[in-house]
């Protein structure tokens, strides 16, 4: 956790163990891990609030929030318990804990709406697993819908990642990290997030992304991705684990072991059939970054109708390196139709910003921008730059500029 004051330290300690406390005789783990977030969450971001509440009355209605929009008060529902008898067991009156409950449902923005704070319908469960059914992934499969086994502590470990994505500091990303993996240690998410701490070194980064690939192919089941069912890596679920191989790919770049990089994007074209993290683009740029022609010329004719900048200016790039000019100059024309801000980056006439954007869209300067973050390095020839300028100066005359 952040650091706190002495006096809120303190209450933190006896909120957090008055709920635990609670929980194990009433409720069970979901509800606790889902109080004890609450909690957290309260005491980092209101500090001057918390203080002038007694510690037994905050975990009361803590609960009594999070119950609420649970149904905990539901005789229909499992866990159930009478609202009265939650106040008599933490030792507050019930106007005590309904005043603390609305002031936590404010401060934390609590509704059935906000996913955030809903106890998965899976969750009442007493199986230590959920069956997740996705929908068909293509048209072969919708006569036989596909179920793989999750471990439950895994949907719930997933929850809390989902809460650290979303903070603003590394020091509550990896607090929930952390908890995540106290839940349920195959979460790649949160090896992911602890490999950004900026203490570590290179080595230690690439210790916790490795331990997030490995997380991934354990929470799927997986020994090796040769036999894995392709089924089974369509799913929604598998995507986490497709993550920790990009984000090893891209650290592994950084540290110039380039093989290995490369190795672990293939293994994401390959698997991944809809290449949501966009590897193939990536993948292009260090293929001919490092001159593997006959593998670049694979890639980019897999993806023959791709309107990505990266594909279509890679293209470009390849037919150019391979000494085949009047197919380069034809592929530059589609590629200046699908991106015609490409050009100025490459011949730097604007320059790459700083900070470019995640999640450009496709045509847009932004994407240009991404682009020419690797591009540079693809179109690093004097001669080629040449060539450009010479094409670009046609392709103004065209346009009339």
């Amino acid at each position: 956790m952040q650091e706190l004051s002495n006096v809120i330290a303190g209450k933190y300690e006896e909120i957090i163990e008055k709920i635990k406390s609670f929980s194990d005789e009433y409720l069970n783990e979901e509800y606790k891990n889902i109080c004890v977030a609450a909690a957290e969450t309260l005491c980092l971001n209101n500090e001057e609030v918390i203080k002038k509440g007694k510690s037994f009355s905050w975990a009361a209605g803590i609960v009594h929030a999070i119950g609420t929009v649970n149904n905990l008060f539901d005789a229909k529902e499992q866990p159930y318990i009478k609202a009265l008898d939650l106040y008599k067991e933490f030792g507050v009156s019930n106007s005590t804990a309904t005043n603390k409950s609305k002031e936590v449902k404010k401060l934390l923005n609590l509704s059935k709406e906000n996913m955030r704070w809903i106890i998965d319908a899976e969750g009442n469960v007493s199986s230590k697993e959920v069956a997740v059914t996705t929908e068909a992934v293509n048209a072969e499969f919708k006569d036989q819908p596909l179920k793989v086994i999750i471990d439950k502590n895994f949907v719930i470990a997933q929850r809390i990642i989902n809460y650290a994505w979303h903070e603003k500091n590394y020091k509550n990303k990896a607090k929930f990290a952390k908890e995540a993996l106290k839940i349920y240690e195959n979460c790649p998410d949160a090896y992911i997030i602890l490999s950004k701490d900026s203490k570590l070194n290179d080595n230690e980064k690439k210790e916790l992304l490795e331990k997030a690939v490995k997380a991934g192919q354990h929470m799927l089941k997986i020994e090796n991705l040769e036999n894995a069912d392709f089924k089974v890596l369509s799913l929604k679920v598998s995507e986490p684990f497709f993550g920790a191989k990009y984000t090893l790919a891209m650290h592994l770049w950084r540290m110039n072991q380039r093989e290995e990089a490369i190795q672990n994007a293939f293994d994401v074209v390959k698997y991944d059939k809809k290449d949501n993290l966009l590897v193939r683009g990536i993948l292009s740029s260090w293929l001919l970054i490092e001159e593997k022609y006959d593998q670049a010329k694979d890639l980019l004719e897999k993806y023959e109708t791709d309107y990505l900048a990266h594909i279509n200016y890679n293209r470009v790039a390849l037919f150019y390196k391979t000494g085949k000019l009047k197919e380069a100059e034809g592929a530059l024309r589609r590629a200046y139709k699908r991106n015609p801000f490409v050009i100025e980056y490459l011949l730097k006439q604007k320059r790459v910003p700083n900070v470019i954007p995640s999640i450009p869209k496709i045509g847009d300067e932004a994407e240009a921008m991404v682009y020419a973050n690797l591009g540079l390095q693809v179109w690093n020839d004097s001669q080629m730059i040449h060539w450009l300028k010479e094409m670009k100066r046609d392709f103004d005359i065209i346009n009339f500029k």
